[in-house]
């Protein structure tokens, strides 16, 4: 069970609270643009890559591959027009899974390039909820860039965790007869992943290990789990997780604070600004 007050509300009521902050405080919007950015040149990069360079080919060799051969007779098109019909359908399910895969992994791409300017967002949104600026490591821009550093390689680890995992589940689903079951666990494990993703920039400040950040996910799972199933509905259209990126992680943080991190932030390496509000 969850401790009490934890329950799956808390998911939404921090994604609501999380849109509230960035809505009012305007000193946050510059974090946001900066991502957004960044993720949407991600995307045209992939756009122009799979439009320019990969549709043609791929859907001349799949043509070519899977297009049945011409009947003599008038009657063998009794089973070649079917043939051609499936053909034709699963030529276009592949190039769809394709630029669904690369749409993936350039979102995926672009959320590592983007994470040093959602750490400091992050940051700030842990500095409005505590009431100063607070700030781990060293102060000044040796503490900024090993801050980037961290969380470059964090959000490097959790994409990579993530693909990895979603190409097993991948692999299963070819099996025949697995199909629909994969992709459940799929999308069961996308929900779950989302809020480990998400918090995770206020849980790296705290040098939390991935089996400690496991069960914390676990522990409160109604909460993370309602987080994560809206969460994911921002990833049904292309492009909405782009805008929507900066107002995860606010959410995102904003939940980790509310539920309570699993680790305290080190006092010992705190430096606070003076003048913070």
């Amino acid at each position: 069970m969850e401790p009490a007050g934890v329950g799956p509300l808390r998911g939404a009521h921090a994604l609501l609270a999380g849109f509230a902050l960035l809505r009012s405080r305007r000193e946050l919007w510059v974090w946001c643009a900066l991502p957004v950015l960044v993720n949407v040149a991600m995307f045209g990069a992939a756009a122009a890559l799979f439009l320019g360079y990969a549709l043609d080919p791929l859907a001349a060799t799949l043509r070519a591959w899977l297009a049945p051969a011409a009947p003599e007779a008038w009657y063998g098109w009794l089973w070649v027009g079917p043939l051609t019909a499936l053909a034709w359908g699963v030529r276009w399910l592949v190039l769809l899974l394709l630029a669904a895969a690369l749409y993936l992994g350039f979102t995926l791409l672009g959320g590592v390039i983007a994470s040093p300017f959602l750490d400091a967002l992050s940051r700030r949104v842990e500095a409005i909820r505590a009431g100063r600026l607070e700030e781990v490591g060293p102060p000044g821009l040796r503490g900024a860039l090993i801050g980037a550093g961290r969380a470059l390689l964090q959000e490097a680890k959790r994409a990579l965790f993530f693909a990895a995992v979603e190409l097993a589940i991948l692999a299963v689903g070819l099996v025949l007869g697995l199909g629909p079951l994969a992709a459940v666990a799929a999308i069961g494990f996308a929900a779950l992943f989302l809020p480990l993703d998400y918090t995770g920039y206020a849980l790296d400040r705290r040098a939390a290990t991935f089996a400690t950040r496991r069960r914390w996910i676990w522990r409160h799972r109604g909460a993370m789990g309602s987080f994560g199933v809206l969460a994911l509905l921002t990833f049904a259209l292309p492009g909405l997780n782009f805008l929507c990126l900066p107002w995860l992680v606010t959410a995102g943080t904003l939940l980790a604070l509310d539920v309570g991190p699993p680790i305290p932030l080190p006092d010992a390496t705190m430096a606070k600004r003076s003048g913070a509000e």
